[in-house]
């Protein structure tokens, strides 16, 4: 008995020491097409620590055509400021240079990129990393994404161009 409640009292004692509660705060959302770009911001828990800067592009995607049944949520990228500032300003360089063609195809901070063209428009895809779901934008608007994380890291304070 004296070990049960010594485990349980462990249990109880290191998750409260361990545990970490956030809140995704957007930066930028795009509900047309559920794709949002958020901060993880740190609610509870590592209190002493480095308080961390974990951004993330993420989304929505459907299997099937009942959104209530067949939606799964996507991670298209995860990482610290100076990571996601990489990535979005890498998208943008790569958008500027081929845009113009067709199904060019890069890696960029481990995500797959592509060029797309559909009916005159000219997208640029990100990829998940399973290479299943794609979050697609034109290139002004994934300069409007990047302006708005700039932005974002400014009026919070956070550092994203070094490292």
């Amino acid at each position: 008995m004296k070990k049960l409640t010594l485990s349980l009292l462990w249990m109880f004692c290191s998750t409260m020491l361990f545990s970490q509660v956030y809140r995704l705060e957007p930066v930028f959302a795009d509900r047309a097409r559920t794709t949002y770009l958020s901060y993880w911001k740190l609610l509870e828990g590592s209190a002493g620590k480095e308080k961390p800067n974990t951004f993330s592009l993420w989304g929505y995607q459907s299997d099937k055509d009942n959104w209530a049944t067949g939606t799964y949520e996507v991670e298209y990228f995860k990482g610290n400021a100076a990571e996601m500032y990489r990535l979005l300003k890498d998208i943008n360089v790569f958008s500027e240079k081929y845009g113009d063609e067709d199904k060019v195809l890069t890696e960029i901070e481990g995500v797959r990129v592509q060029t797309f063209i559909r009916m005159g428009f000219k997208y640029t895809l990100v990829f998940d990393k399973e290479n299943r779901s794609v979050c697609m934008f034109t290139r002004k608007q994934w300069k409007h994404i990047l302006a708005q994380f700039e932005s974002f890291c400014k009026t919070n304070q956070i550092g994203y161009e070094r490292r």
